[in-house]
């Protein structure tokens, strides 16, 4: 499988300005390509990663004294660090070696699992336990929360008719075989979505690590934030909005979407420690 291509890799290595000297946090490690950019240019970089999948894949691919590794979920940034760094990235997407995997339960065709944990040694709540014993209002109310479902009712509905679901195809050709196509996007995108947003309660992590940079970044240095989709990106510009941040939007240029199709979602937010 083909290693995870990191987006706004140009604009992130611009707004962090590494080299010898600087200490910066990786909050999402993923396959490494943000890492390895920071590392090429001289600095340290501490790399969270809460999948023992894609540490795997790191440690084959970078062998860099510069490069510690930690196996924890980001929002327990805090427990590792007496002194503070330059900047802090989080790039919230998906692996692609995730996205693609046979019994992760992440993909629409994985006929083996409908898991979505990022940890499975460190966590017990599945998807499938989701689906398979939610009432149907608790379905309803995660999809319109985590990921503005218009059809929520209709799908909470269909999977309280269906159940029980064994893999995530099996849930995937439910709604596919129920709400039409439009355009690109496959209609079962936003179920699995929400789900796995809430079997790695992803939200109240994000929001507590967001609350832990203005402790961790030196004054002067960066929070860079990768989301991809509104919720997420809701929570981060809320997040400056009430601190009163010095910030910044970018998003990928047509050149690195024509590329690199994952990206076309992606905005980067950036904000300044004073």
């Amino acid at each position: 499988m083909p290693l995870h291509q990191p987006v706004l890799l140009k604009e992130i290595t611009r707004l962090f300005q590494p080299g010898p000297g600087k200490i910066f946090i990786d909050a999402t490690l993923g396959n490494g390509g943000h890492s390895l950019k920071l590392l090429q240019a001289g600095a340290k970089v501490y790399a969270f990663e809460f999948d023992p999948e894609n540490i795997k894949v790191v440690q084959k691919r970078i062998h860099h004294p510069n490069l510690t590794i930690i196996n924890d979920n980001f929002s327990h940034i805090n427990h590792y660090f007496n002194f503070k760094v330059n900047g802090i990235l989080f790039d919230l997407g998906l692996s692609i070696n995730q996205q693609k995997a046979q019994g992760r339960g992440f993909s629409f065709n994985d006929a083996l699992s409908l898991d979505m944990r990022l940890n499975p040694q460190q966590q017990t709540l599945t998807a499938q336990k989701i689906v398979n014993t939610y009432s149907q209002k608790e379905l309803f109310d995660l999809f319109s929360k985590y990921a503005q479902e218009k059809n929520s009712h209709l799908i909470s509905q269909l999977i309280i008719k269906n159940r029980p679901f064994n893999n995530a195809l099996q849930l995937a050709d439910l709604v596919r075989t129920n709400l039409p196509r439009r355009g690109k996007i496959d209609p079962a995108t936003k179920v699995f979505l929400a789900l796995r947003i809430a079997v790695n309660d992803e939200f109240n992590n994000l929001q507590t690590a967001l609350e832990l940079t203005l402790d961790l970044v030196k004054p002067g240095g960066r929070v860079v934030i990768i989301t991809f989709h509104s919720s997420e990106d809701r929570i981060v510009k809320n997040f400056i909005r009430r601190h009163r941040l010095t910030s910044c939007l970018i998003k990928p240029g047509l050149e690195e979407i024509k590329q690199n199709p994952l990206a076309r979602s992606a905005i980067l937010r950036s904000y300044t420690i004073d």
